[in-house]
C-alpha cells in the first residue's frame, strides 16, 4: 500500500512536469545566472527554479495555500537563504559529510534525475543542482545531530528523546487488506457487503490464530492468496503520527494497543491485522530516532538559522524571478 500510494504521487507529478514546453528559457545559458545574492553568496537560477518547483507542486508542505506569485517567490528566496545559512554554519563548525550521507546524496540524485531529467533539462535544472540541494539537506541533518545529539552543546537528554519517540512514533507488524475496488467508471468503490463480511471474518480468524500462539509470519503466509489480502509478507514498520501512508486514525489506534497483542483495525478503505512491537525491535531504530531528533529540534535550529540570516543582505534579480515563475507556474 505504501509503495502504491507513493507511486501514484510520483506518476502524477511526472505527468505534470513532462508537459513543459521545449522552448529555450531565458536563464538557460552556458553560465548559470544569479537569481539571489545572499551577502557574498550567489544562488543560481537552476537551484532557485528547483525550490520554486517544489513549492508550486506542494505548497501546503511549505505552509502555503494557493500561493500567488509574490508568496511563492518569497518562499523560494527564503529557502535559498536558509540553504546559504546551513552551508555557512556547517563550514563554521568544521564538519564534513560522512560516507553514509555521501552515499545517500548520490542515491537520491540518481532517482530524481532518472524520473524527471526531461523536465529538469527544460527548466535549466542540472544534475549538479540536485546534488547541491541534497547536500544542503544532509548538512542540515548533520548540524542538528551535532548540536542536539549525544555529546552536543545543546544535547537532548535520552529521557526527553525516549518520551518524544514514544508519543510520536509506533512500531508494528501487520497484514494489510483492502475493502475497495476500481469500478467501471474508473473510480474507487466499496466492495459488496458480502465480500467485506468474508474479509472481516478472515481477519478475525487470523487474529484469533495469533492470540493462540501462531506467529504473524506464519498466519500471513497461510493466507497470502486469500481474497482481500494485499501482501503475503510482513515486516517491521515504524511510522510517525504525521505519516500520509496510512489512514489518519491508524496511528492513534496502534499507539493505544498493548505490545504483542494482535488487533484488527478497519477503516473505510482498508483492514489491518496489527501486532504492535516494542520500539527496540525496529532494525532501523537509530534512523528513526534521528528523525525524532530532527522533529524535536526543528524549531530551535530554525531560530538559530533565523539569527544567522538576520545578518545577511539579500538582493534579488526581479526580472529573472519573473521569467522563471512564468515558465514554471503554468505547469501546476
Amino acid at each position: 500500500m505504501t509503495r502504491l500510494r507513493a507511486g501514484i504521487r510520483i506518476c502524477a507529478l511526472l505527468c505534470a512536469l513532462l508537459t513543459l514546453c521545449s522552448c529555450t528559457l531565458p536563464w538557460q545559458s552556458n553560465e548559470p545566472q544569479t537569481v539571489v545574492r545572499v551577502s557574498d553568496a550567489e544562488v543560481g537560477a537552476d537551484l532557485y527554479t528547483y525550490y520554486l518547483s517544489r513549492i508550486l507542486h506542494d505548497p501546503n508542505a511549505f505552509g502555503l495555500t494557493d500561493p500567488d506569485r509574490s508568496a511563492a517567490e518569497q518562499k523560494a528566496v527564503e529557502l535559498c537563504t536558509q540553504g546559504v545559512a546551513v552551508n555557512t554554519l556547517f563550514a563554521e563548525q568544521g564538519l564534513r559529510l560522512t560516507p553514509a550521507y555521501k552515499t545517500r546524496i548520490a542515491e537520491n540524485v540518481s532517482v530524481k534525475w532518472s524520473l524527471y531529467q526531461n523536465y529538469y533539462a527544460k527548466v535549466g535544472v542540472r544534475k549538479q543542482t540536485l546534488t547541491a540541494y541534497e547536500t544542503t539537506a544532509a548538512k542540515r541533518e548533520m548540524l542538528i545531530a551535532h548540536k542536539y545529539g549525544a555529546g552536543g552543546s545543546a544535547a537532548v537528554s535520552q529521557i526527553e528523546l525516549d518520551a518524544n519517540y514514544a508519543v510520536n512514533y509506533v512500531t508494528f507488524r501487520s497484514i494489510n487488506g483492502y475493502l475497495t475496488r476500481t469500478g467501471a467508471d474508473g473510480k474507487s468503490e466499496r466492495l459488496p457487503q458480502s465480500e467485506i463480511t468474508a474479509i472481516e471474518n478472515r481477519f478475525k480468524q487470523m487474529c484469533d490464530d495469533i492470540r493462540t500462539g501462531t506467529s504473524i509470519e506464519t498466519v500471513s503466509k497461510e493466507n497470502a492468496s486469500a481474497e482481500g489480502i494485499l501482501s503475503g509478507e510482513t515486516q517491521t514498520v515504524t511510522i510517525n503520527r504525521t505519516t500520509s501512508n496510512y489512514p489518519p486514525e491508524f496511528f492513534t489506534r496502534v499507539q493505544q494497543m498493548d505490545v504483542g497483542t494482535p488487533r484488527v483495525i478497519e477503516t473505510e478503505d482498508y483492514i489491518f491485522l496489527v501486532v504492535k512491537q516494542s520500539p527496540k525491535s525496529d532494525e532501523n531504530l537509530e534512523t528513526h530516532r534521528l528523525s525524532c531528533l530532527l522533529d524535536m529540534c526543528a524549531e530551535p535550529f530554525g531560530k538559530e538559522l533565523s539569527a544567522k540570516i538576520a545578518g545577511y543582505k539579500v538582493q534579488k534579480n526581479s526580472s529573472l524571478l519573473g521569467d522563471i515563475y512564468a515558465a514554471v507556474s503554468k505547469q501546476f
